[in-house]
C-alpha cells in the first residue's frame, strides 16, 4: 500500500496570490469608477446641450413671430373684448411683445409667487399660423362669414380671433361657430362666454380680409414641478376651456425643460425708424408706450445639468445677456453650467 504526500499552497503563497488579486480588483474598480464618472459627465453634458437647443428653438420661434398678423399691421384697430386692457394677455394692439423682470411689481399676478426672483419673463402677443380669407362680416347678426369651411381644430368656442385687412384689425371672442359652413359669431354672451365681448361693432370687412386665431404665450423660469430643487423653463399658452357652464379664455401652464436656471433678456428699441436698434434696455426701463418700438431681443440662458457631475464646487461667474450671475446667486454645487446668448429679430417689425 502506497502512501502519497498531500501537497498544497503555503501561507506565503496564498498571501502573495491574494495581494496580486487585490491589485487587479483595485485596478478594475478604479477603471469602472472612472468610466462611470466619464459616462455621467458625457450624458449630462449631452442632455444639457439638447435642453439648450430645445429652449432656444421654443423661445426664438415665438419671439420672431411677436406681433404677427396675416395682414401688414394696420393703422387702426378695435378690441371688442371686455376689459381687454386689464386682462394682461389680451392687450395685443398696444404691445406685440412685453417683458417683465422677476422682481418687477408689474409682473402679472399669476406669476408673482411662482416665477424665480431675478429671472426675466417675456410675453409674446401673436396670431396663429393658421389663417384663412374672409368673405364679409355683418355687425347686425354679429357674424363673420369665411370664404371656405375651416378645420374643427381651429377657432374653438370661447377662443379669440383677429380679423384684419390693410386698413384695420379687430379682436373678438368667438361666441358661436360653424366649421362646415365657415361662420364665426362675436355676439355678447355674458352667461356662456368669458371674459366676453363688450361691443359687437367691429368694423366692415370684405374679401380682402384675413382671419387667424390669437395665440399669446409667456415664457418664464420657475421651480421644476417634479424636482423643485432645480429650475425649469415654463410657458403659459392661451386656451379656452369649459369652467362650469362658461367657455373661458385663460392661460394654461406647461413645463418645458428642466435645468434652465436663469433667463435674462434685453430689448432693442428702434427710436428713429431706421430698422436698427438704437439702444438695448431691460424690461423695467422701457416705458409702456415704447414697447411697439422693440425690434430685436437679446436673450441669455443659463443652463445647469440635472446632476452634480464635476469634482469641484462651481464658483464661476456667468454673463447672461449682460447680467453677471455668480455664487452665491448661483447655487454652490457641483453641477456643470453653460451659457448661451443670442439675438433675435422680430420678423414683423424688421423688413
Amino acid at each position: 500500500m502506497s502512501i502519497y504526500k498531500q501537497k498544497g499552497f503555503s501561507v506565503v503563497e496564498l498571501m502573495v496570490a491574494l495581494l496580486l488579486g487585490l491589485f487587479l480588483v483595485s485596478g478594475v474598480t478604479g477603471m469602472y469608477i472612472s468610466s462611470k464618472q466619464t459616462y455621467r459627465m458625457t450624458d449630462n453634458l449631452s442632455r444639457l446641450q439638447e435642453s439648450l437647443r430645445f429652449s432656444l428653438e421654443f423661445i426664438s420661434r415665438d419671439i420672431r413671430m411677436a406681433g404677427y398678423l396675416p395682414c401688414r399691421f394696420p393703422p387702426t384697430n378695435t378690441n371688442a373684448i371686455t376689459n381687454w386692457n386689464t386682462t394682461w394677455f389680451l392687450d395685443y394692439f398696444n404691445f406685440g411683445i412685453r417683458g417683465f423682470e422677476g422682481s418687477d411689481v408689474s409682473f402679472p399676478p399669476p406669476f408673482i409667487s411662482n416665477a424665480v426672483g431675478g429671472t426675466d419673463a417675456v410675453l409674446i402677443f401673436k396670431g396663429g399660423l393658421y389663417s384663412t380669407s374672409v368673405n364679409f362680416n355683418n355687425d347686425a347678426t354679429d357674424t363673420v362669414t369665411l370664404q371656405n369651411p375651416f378645420p374643427d381644430s381651429e377657432f374653438g368656442l370661447g377662443e379669440i380671433a383677429i380679423v384684419c385687412d390693410p386698413r384695420q384689425a379687430s379682436m373678438f371672442q368667438i361666441s358661436g361657430r360653424n366649421s362646415a359652413v365657415g361662420t364665426l359669431n362675436y355676439a355678447s354672451s355674458p352667461t356662456t362666454i368669458a371674459p366676453d365681448n363688450a361691443i359687437t361693432n367691429i368694423g366692415s370687412y370684405s374679401n380682402d380680409a384675413q382671419i387667424t386665431p390669437y395665440e399669446p404665450v409667456i415664457y418664464f423660469i420657475a421651480p421644476s414641478t417634479q424636482n423643485p430643487a432645480i429650475n425649469s423653463l415654463k410657458k403659459r399658452f392661451f386656451q379656452s376651456r369649459l369652467i362650469g357652464t362658461i367657455e373661458t379664455a385663460e392661460m394654461r401652464e406647461e413645463e418645458l425643460l428642466e435645468g434652465v436656471e436663469s433667463m435674462q433678456i434685453l430689448y432693442g428699441l428702434d427710436i428713429d425708424n431706421d430698422q436698427i436698434a438704437d439702444r438695448f434696455e431691460a424690461a423695467n426701463d422701457i416705458a409702456v408706450n415704447e414697447w411697439p418700438n422693440v425690434i430685436t431681443v437679446r436673450l441669455g440662458l443659463l443652463m445647469a445639468t440635472g446632476e452634480e457631475v464635476t469634482n469641484q464646487i462651481d464658483t464661476n461667474s456667468y454673463n447672461v445677456a449682460g447680467t453677471i450671475i455668480s455664487a452665491p446667486t448661483t447655487p454652490a454645487d457641483r453641477r456643470l453650467r453653460y451659457v448661451v446668448n443670442t439675438t433675435i429679430n422680430l420678423r414683423n417689425r424688421v423688413q
